[in-house]
């Protein structure tokens, strides 16, 4: 049986989130069963780029400040590491820390926050698809890792929390390799849970107080949900988000890939603390994944039903400002500036992985949808009726 523990906080000053999260770690055997005196701990938030906290697209930095504090009371040593989107140098990092309130954060508790810039080869016997891979070394050092989520949905994998999290143990622009390679839902589902298994991080938190909905994970609109998740199993962490959010787990590429890899099983997850049926959100805005009738379609014909029904991002060129983060994360190479200094995309490369809309610093890139699409896709409604 896999625990999870669901932890009420309506806010995010400092003390109400502290003793959320002690009541978390008390749920998982107390923080003492879990940190060791002298054990080198890695704290890994999600910082998709530099964001302020209040945009809710990164790890509120009041939950980072917290746990530091308490592991740190445990007798361990803090620091916290990520790979952003983009690339990956000590400039665009202490960007990101300012930006996120991390550098705050690291002030307030003495952590360390991470500039080793190296990475460590490593097997990963136990994958699908991604059997070996390189990954931040301060992750290989760490004694402990404490991956530490934002609740928020995804535009190309529908919800973003404690398993792909673990991408960010990838180095900057090596993360673009992945999506340019692994452009289909599941096979990326599958590189995700690789990359998760082989981080192996011991303790997984969610941040859902305050989550992203609709255009996630950058562009999305912060909804309030007012709880923390905890768990030893990433994949019984986001069960209990999706629970949260009124998501089936089913419609998540990486939850379903994940059961049919006998990698958890949603019957065997016990929840603890708060009743998630009281604090329920039944209107969370989720991007569509699939539409009616899928599943009894051909595979060839799914397939370019798939190109025509899918999505694709568009640059809204009077909110674009022409900086060339888009150019700069496209895994496809596929954007450009024309000779007007316009920002251009080229549909014939494009693999629809989103990226360039996930790391906009504007909200310059919109997801366009067909007609077509917009009637048969799968929609949530205000009822939370599928």
């Amino acid at each position: 049986m896999d625990k999870v523990i669901v932890e009420l906080c309506d806010n995010y000053r400092i003390y109400r989130v502290t003793e959320a999260l002690e009541r978390l770690f008390e749920g998982m055997g107390g923080i003492d069963s879990i940190v060791r005196p002298g054990m080198r701990v890695v704290i890994k938030p999600n910082l998709l780029t530099a964001k302020k906290p209040d945009d809710a697209a990164t790890t509120h930095p009041s939950v980072i400040q917290a746990i530091a504090a308490l592991v740190q009371k445990a007798g361990g040593l803090v620091c916290i590491a990520d790979s952003p989107g983009g690339p990956y140098n000590t400039s665009s990092l202490r960007r990101v820390y300012s930006m996120t309130g991390m550098e705050e954060a690291a002030d307030q508790t003495g952590a360390q926050l991470n500039f080793d810039l190296r990475v460590e080869k490593i097997d990963n016997p136990d994958a699908l698809i991604v059997k070996s891979l390189k990954i931040l070394k301060p992750l290989r050092d760490a004694d402990l890792i404490i991956n530490v989520a934002k609740l928020k949905t995804h535009r190309f994998m529908a919800y973003t929390g404690a398993v792909k999290n673990m991408f960010g143990s990838i180095a900057g622009l090596e993360k673009a390799d992945y999506h340019l390679r692994l452009d289909q839902h599941d096979k990326f589902a599958d590189c995700l849970i690789d990359i998760y298994l082989a981080a192996k991080p011991q303790i997984n938190i969610i941040d859902g107080i305050i989550g992203m909905e609709g255009e996630g994970p950058g562009s999305g609109v912060p909804k309030y949900l007012g709880a923390l998740i905890g768990s030893k199993n990433g994949f019984a962490a986001d069960l209990a988000a999706l629970d949260l959010i009124n998501v089936d787990y089913r419609q998540v590429p990486v939850m379903k890939r994940a059961e049919e890899r006998k990698l958890f099983t949603a019957s065997q997850v016990v929840f603890e603390g708060a009743d998630i049926s009281s604090i329920r959100c039944e209107d969370f805005d989720v991007p569509a994944l699939a539409y009616p009738g899928k599943r009894r379609l051909g595979r060839r014909i799914l397939f370019l039903i798939e190109r025509i029904f899918r999505p694709k991002p568009e640059i809204v060129q009077e909110s674009c400002i022409a900086c060339g983060k888009c150019i700069e994360v496209c895994p496809p190479k596929t954007i450009h500036k024309d000779e007007d200094n316009r920002v251009i995309i080229d549909y014939g490369k494009c693999i629809r992985c989103f990226c360039c809309h996930e790391f906009c610093p504007e909200k310059a890139v919109r997801i366009r949808k067909n007609a077509a699409r917009r009637i048969l896709e799968y929609r949530r409604t205000c009822s939370g009726d599928n």
